[in-house]
């Protein structure tokens, strides 16, 4: 406690006798150097550190180029100086570059609306050249599209005369009984046989030795005849 009231004695404040510091809390900090709220030290306090000497030759040539340095700045000032008064709005050097400019970009206006022009044209005749090829290919493709139309409408009208052909043959309300009677008097036998040479004997009953041997069938596979 004591070592604390002392610490901030020596900041100018003063400690309360009823100031309870929780020791818990109790943070030390060490400085590696003095604290910059703190004065100069008195043993520090009327210090007057000694000027270094410089040798004379040296202080010669510093000065000698400070000299130097210092005309070589006022040549490179005086030099912007004259040349923003030559380029400022007021000169007459100012005038004729802004009209120079002001030609230049009414030449450069001039090309390049010729150059538009010349676009323009270039863009007009592809758009009407892919005009007429669209216009080509669209004619093509409905000339296409009714020689399609035509070849079906075709194909059709012959499976429509087919199947009126067709129609002749059918079995109708009015015809059924004549079918009936022919279906009788000329039983039909789709049962066949096959033997091991390829033979197709034709019908429930058939023999072998009740067809001629020129009106054998033989088995046909993709045009071959086994």
């Amino acid at each position: 406690m004591s070592i604390i009231s002392f610490s901030l004695k020596h900041l100018g404040l003063q400690v309360s006798h009823d100031l309870r510091i929780n020791s818990v809390c109790i943070q030390c900090v060490r400085w590696k150097r003095k604290p910059r709220w703190l004065p100069t030290a008195k043993s520090r306090l009327f210090r007057i550190p000694e000027r270094p000497k410089i040798d004379e030759r040296e202080e010669i040539e510093l000065k000698r180029l400070h000299d130097r340095y210092k005309t070589e700045v006022r040549s490179v000032r005086r030099y912007f100086t004259e040349e923003f008064a030559k380029s400022s709005a007021t000169s007459i050097a100012a005038q004729q570059e802004t009209k120079d400019e002001e030609e230049e970009h009414q030449r450069c206006m001039k090309v390049n609306e010729e150059w538009n022009r010349q676009v323009a044209l270039i863009r007009e005749k592809r758009l009407l050249q892919e005009q007429e090829a669209k216009r080509e290919l669209i004619l093509a493709q409905m000339t296409a599209f009714e020689e399609d139309q035509k070849k079906r409408m075709e194909e059709v009208e012959q499976i429509v005369r087919e199947e009126k052909e067709r129609a002749k043959f059918y079995i109708t309300s009015e015809n059924i009984d004549k079918a009936i009677e022919d279906a009788l008097a000329n039983p039909v036998d789709h049962n066949f046989a096959i033997d091991l040479q390829g033979n197709i004997y034709r019908g429930r009953k058939t023999k072998p030795t009740d067809v001629p041997p020129d009106e054998v069938e033989k088995i046909q596979i993709q045009g071959q005849v086994f």
